[in-house]
């Protein structure tokens, strides 16, 4: 019965497609050949147009496999559209939304409603031996509910019990799945074994998933432990600190929408029971899915628009070829309709040589994706979400191919129907008889689009390049050549005293002057672009005056450093004095301030030698200012300059301090010398980070270098597609005017006519495309706003200068046909006519 219903459905199918051919009296096989011939017939409009569709093709195919990976594809977690992250925002001062103070943390898990979990993370790190040399594992310490609250089942094990997150029962970890890997080789009987971290034991209960990466912490680097959150009684007065990473499951039934409105109200009543520390202070809601896009999601968006605005400039650039080669064939089309095909037949015909061209650029297409898609993720900046998963797939493949088919149908389309209108009279006229004027006023029109569409990506990377440019000016505040960074943490049982840290720091400072090559050795608190800087922000009142109360007391940034920090980094010293051997402990206390705390409290004032008291950690200090120092862009060079107050190192010692050195050449030859130096005075000391300060500066600069080489590629293929389509237009019009020349010249008209006549004509259409891409570029820049800086997006400078730039190709485009006009010999034009 199987074999009969076979046999039944395959003669339906070959009866209905008997019928089909039958019907438009077509044979596939013969008109696949027919079009093969045709195309080996012209070659060089073959590969032209095969190559600009694999352009447009391919560009599409690797921004999708990008925005598949980061924006379509599920995230890897149970329901993920429940999932949110949280965070606060200053909204008076219309800052970036930011970490969550843990007091907030606490109060939300108590009122909200709409949640069913609130759980926070925090950065923290081990100490891990590997063989003699100590490293640091970045962790995560998470509350209670966290795993549930992501959606995340371990890869093996378990995730933590409630019971582990009460003091003495959370000597447990779970492990990611790089870590398992890298360290212990990926023994799966790791699991409920110990592990020893910072010289305690501690059970490994589970290894995370290889695609768990939810980017939080704001750092690029991956964490390797997770431990349990054990919260201790003060935590509910740390207000004015904020270090954890907010991450909730909405309650089934509750939209977005409805978790912010109660959100904000809870915001409300914290702001009036906590003015201090709460006040103007807002909770954000944001999906998880866009958290983990983060900073390229704008970026994403405008690739998308603009690799369709590229496919779109491909198309009607072949379309262009092929209403000038449809013309050419009238006589051919003219023939076989006097033969008796008809126009679906003739429609078919020319259909099949589109698809066999979308073949070909699809073809491209891929080979382009491939090499495409290994240098976005080469050169796509750090802390991005599962961007090594991006690469050709089926997907991918799948998406390329319908692009193809659309592409095949966009652009042949519109040729094969207007000259499928051909009939004998074709063969007295070639090229005249049907559509000549249709079909040149829509390659003009095709022509003005694409240099249209070509002003607009070229003004929006203008804009990036002005906007890199800016930044690139922009004064940090300190010199990063020839610095190298060493960051380390001196915590636990040998540096529980500030006396043993300042130890420590003064032979570990001695040991790595006397390195050969080094300039100069400093301490800081707060390295600028530094990614794991612990940032304290403390309250302060100027004495003299009277205290203001908890609500209205202003804030500084609180940084530990010594003088040589200041020399390294050349940081200027503007007035008073610069931190002495003197300023020890038991000492006078005393402060520097930068330049934007003593304009901002003391305008028009020399602060120098006022006496304040800064609130460090709840701990009144009073101190005099002897000195005001330039100031520092900590978050980048986009940043502004924060009010800031210096203490030195040896009267307020701090765990978490980076060596500044200066060296006389490349900062990264000294690293291992400078470890062994570090570790000489501590062999069981892991060093967290050591790094030459212009990669930290390149670092900061990725993003935005990554925007403008994206941006750019699409711009310059737009250009040379615009180009393209310009010269063609302008060659073929020359061409079929070939007798109304020769009959120009033959009256008198001199080279310099003719030239004049083509160059016209090439201006004409760049100026209308430059006009349309004014309006588009003014319509359709604005959605750059989230990745310029320092410009608009109606910026004069670039919207002229980009019009000069076509205007200028435009005239170099129609000077090839320009003069082979001027060439042209009167008497054989008007013979050939």
């Amino acid at each position: 019965h199987f074999d009969l219903l076979r046999r039944s459905a395959g003669s339906v199918v070959d009866a209905v497609w008997l019928r089909v051919q039958t019907a438009f009296d077509w044979n596939l096989t013969q008109e696949l050949r027919h079009a093969c011939r045709s195309l080996r017939r012209t070659p060089a409009l073959t590969v032209v147009a095969s190559t600009v569709l694999g352009l447009g093709i391919g560009a599409s195919a690797t921004v999708f496999s990008v925005v598949d990976v980061l924006l379509l594809r599920p995230l890897p977690y149970r329901e993920p559209d429940q999932v949110v992250t949280i965070w606060q925002q200053r909204v008076e001062a219309d800052s970036a939304i930011g970490d969550v103070a843990p007091s907030n943390v606490l109060d939300w898990r108590e009122q909200a409603t709409s949640f069913d979990v609130v759980a926070a993370a925090e950065p923290f790190a081990f100490d891990y031996m590997v063989g003699s040399e100590p490293r640091t594992l970045l962790a995560v310490l998470v509350t209670e509910g966290f795993f549930r609250a992501v959606g995340v089942q371990p890869l093996i094990g378990r995730t933590f019990r409630p019971e582990e997150h009460r003091d003495g029962q959370d000597s447990v970890v779970l492990l990611s799945y790089g870590c398992w890997q890298r360290y212990f080789g990926g023994d799966r009987g790791l699991v409920g074994r110990t592990v020893i971290l910072d010289n305690e034991p501690r059970t490994v209960v589970g290894i995370l998933p290889p695609d768990f990466q939810p980017r939080l912490l704001q750092t690029a680097r991956e964490r390797e432990v997770w431990a349990p959150h054990v919260t201790p009684p003060y935590t509910r007065r740390q207000r004015g600190s904020a270090y954890w990473n907010v991450v909730a499951r909405l309650r089934r039934g509750v939209s977005l929408e409805q978790a912010q409105r109660e959100m904000d109200a809870i915001s409300a009543r914290l702001a009036a029971a906590h003015p201090r520390t709460n006040r103007g202070v807002v909770a954000r809601l944001v999906p998880f899915r866009d958290h983990l896009a983060g900073p390229v999601r704008p970026l994403l968006l405008v690739l998308v628009s603009a690799v369709g605005l590229v496919l779109l400039m491909a198309c009607a650039n072949v379309a262009n070829m092929l209403l000038a080669r449809g013309a050419e064939r009238q006589c051919d089309l003219a023939v076989r309709s006097a033969l008796g095909a008809g126009r679906a037949r003739l429609v078919g015909q020319l259909m099949v040589e589109n698809v066999l061209l979308a073949l070909l650029g699809w073809g491209a297409g891929v080979a382009l994706a491939y090499w495409g898609t290994r240098v976005v993720v080469a050169l796509s900046p750090g802390g991005i979400p599962r961007i090594h998963q991006v690469g050709l797939d089926g997907r991918v493949l799948l998406f390329s191919l319908v692009v193809a088919a659309s592409t095949a149908l966009f652009f042949g389309l519109a040729p094969a129907t207007t000259f499928s209108r051909t009939d004998a009279g074709g063969l007295k006229a070639p090229g005249r008889s049907v559509g000549s004027g249709v079909s040149r006023k829509l390659r003009s029109a095709l022509v003005v689009a694409e240099v249209g569409i070509a002003m607009v990506l070229l003004v929006g990377a203008g804009l990036l390049l002005r906007s890199f440019a800016n930044v690139l000016r922009q004064d940090p505040g300190f010199t990063s050549t020839n610095v190298l960074a060493v960051q380390v943490f001196t915590y636990g049982e040998r540096y529980r005293t500030p006396e043993q840290q300042v130890v420590f720091y003064d032979q570990a400072l001695q040991r790595i002057r006397a390195l050969p090559g080094m300039r100069d050795v400093g301490l800081v608190s707060a390295m600028p672009f530094a990614e794991a800087n612990i940032n304290i922000e403390s309250g302060f009142w100027i004495q003299g005056q009277p205290k203001p109360s908890p609500a209205e007391m202003p804030s500084t940034f609180t940084t530990v450093a010594t003088a040589a920090y200041f020399r390294v980094m050349n940081i200027p010293l503007m007035r008073g004095r610069m931190f002495t051997n003197g300023d020890r402990a038991g000492a006078l206390g005393v402060v520097l301030v930068n330049e934007t705390m003593a304009r901002t409290y003391w305008p028009g004032e020399d602060p120098v030698g006022r006496h304040i008291t800064v609130n460090w950690q709840d701990d009144p200090r009073d101190v005099q200012i002897v000195g005001v120092v330039g100031h520092v862009r900590h978050e980048g060079p986009e940043s502004h300059p924060r009010p800031e107050v210096f203490f030195p190192h040896a009267q307020l010692p701090f765990g978490s301090m980076t060596f500044v050195a200066g060296t006389v050449d490349d900062p990264a030859s000294y690293v291992d010398a400078t470890k062994q130096q570090i570790w000489a005075v501590d062999p069981t000391l892991p060093i967290y980070e050591a790094i030459a300060l212009d990669r930290l500066t390149s670092a900061w600069l990725a993003p935005r270098r990554f925007s403008l080489l994206v941006v750019g590629a699409f711009a310059i293929m737009a250009f040379v597609i615009a180009a393209i389509g310009v010269y063609g237009v302008i060659s073929y019009s020359m061409a079929r005017r070939t007798r109304e020349i020769g009959l120009r010249m033959a009256i008198g008209a001199q080279a310099a006519d003719i030239r004049r006549l083509v160059l016209v004509e090439g201006v004409v259409l760049a100026a209308l495309g430059i006009g349309a891409g004014l309006a588009g570029a003014l319509a359709l820049t604005r959605f750059l706003r989230a990745l310029l800086f320092d410009v608009t997006p109606s910026d004069p400078v670039t919207l002229a200068s980009v019009s000069i730039l076509l205007f200028v190709v435009a005239l170099a485009a129609c000077y090839v046909p320009a003069r082979r006009a001027t060439r042209i010999d009167p008497l054989v034009a008007l013979r050939q006519e």
